[in-house]
């Protein structure tokens, strides 16, 4: 049985004086149909992390990734006979090894490294569960479907109000769940100008090189900018697509990381598209593709995910799935009964 780390895991402490091995695992959702957007943004800054640190990894993905998790959290490391989650257990288990992004930093600049990691944290965090969880139009249309994709008709939807009620109840704890809509977009205006202040013109927030704190805003401002959203949401990317500093930072990362997606324009959900926007020759068939793109001579295309402007993150959505169709569904003998019926009728 792998070890989790912990304070008290004396394999997982020798272990970690062990040379990083070619067969680390990071375990994660599913990204095209079932991940969301606090979730993403926290596998995108330990991928940035662990690419930022030149250590070999593999992406895997689970549907019940969040079951896996020793903390209950995506994403996770398993290393050997660890198993590692979250971003700082995951720094400090990396640090074991010997190799650490905070080597250049002194102990006052270090500890306004960690400020600066709370902030995003506390506010850019809580913010996108707000929007994910709270937010009514949001869950109903996005995280509800995507949350119960992998998961069988009834229990899609009792798996996602347990999770929405662990969720709420944190927040309400926090003080975030009966703030407004507004309130939210506030705080997070105010955080990303306290970071854009603390990035100015540089490259990354510590001198030359990246850091963690570089690895998690990465994580939280791409994840913004592109997960397809509602209303709410593409509000949430706006705020920070007008950040300047904050981009210009993201457009980098996303260099280190070899990550080529669009963060120019919005990201709208489909269910989105198909409720408020009519688009010239796009009919449903059209809709069921990936990724739609407007061309310069007003011709809409479909292009792969290197032109992302329109992604469906929802494809396996379907309520009522095989299982219920199995055991409540009209069988074949069924249809055949019910043709020679109306055969009858007409004669």
């Amino acid at each position: 049985m792998p070890s989790v780390l912990t304070t008290d895991s004396f394999n997982c402490e020798l272990g970690g004086k062990e040379p990083w091995p070619d067969d680390v695992k990071l375990y994660q959702p599913y990204e095209t149909e079932q991940i969301l957007l606090p979730d993403m943004a926290n596998c995108l800054a330990v991928q940035a992390f662990l690419k930022m640190c030149q250590l070999d990894f593999t992406v895997q993905y689970k549907a019940n990734a969040e079951d896996m998790s020793p903390s209950g959290r995506v994403p996770f490391i398993k290393c050997g006979a660890c198993l590692v989650s979250d971003l700082e257990p995951i720094t400090n288990f990396v640090a074991s090894k010997g190799v650490a992004l905070t080597d250049h930093l002194d102990p006052s600049q270090k500890s306004d490294m960690r400020t600066y990691m709370s902030l995003v944290n506390t506010v850019l965090g809580n913010a996108e569960n707000y929007i994910t969880w709270v937010e009514n139009e949001t869950y109903s249309n996005v995280t509800k479907p995507r949350y119960g994709s992998v998961h069988p008709f009834p229990l899609n939807h009792i798996l996602s109000f347990l999770k929405r009620q662990a969720v709420t109840k944190r927040l309400n704890a926090l003080g975030w769940y009966r703030k407004s809509l507004d309130k939210v977009y506030e705080e997070v205006e105010r955080a990303c100008n306290a970071l854009s202040e603390r990035l100015g013109k540089e490259r990354f927030f510590f001198g030359e090189k990246p850091t963690e704190l570089d690895a998690l805003v990465f994580g939280n401002i791409f994840s913004i900018l592109t997960v397809p959203g509602f209303p709410a949401g593409l509000k949430l990317a706006e705020i920070v697509r007008n950040n300047k500093a904050l981009m210009r930072h993201c457009r980098i990362i996303m260099n280190l990381v070899s990550r080529k997606d669009n963060i120019d324009n919005p990201a709208l959900h489909k269910a989105f598209i198909r409720q408020n926007i009519t688009f010239e020759k796009a009919v449903d068939s059209d809709l069921d593709e990936f990724v739609y793109e407007e061309s310069d001579d007003d011709e809409k295309l479909w292009k792969d995910e290197t032109t992302q402007h329109v992604q469906d993150y929802s494809c396996l959505v379907n309520d009522e799935n095989m299982i219920y169709d199995s055991l409540f569904g009209k069988t074949a003998q069924d249809m055949e009964l019910g043709m020679l019926s109306d055969q009858e009728s007409q004669v």
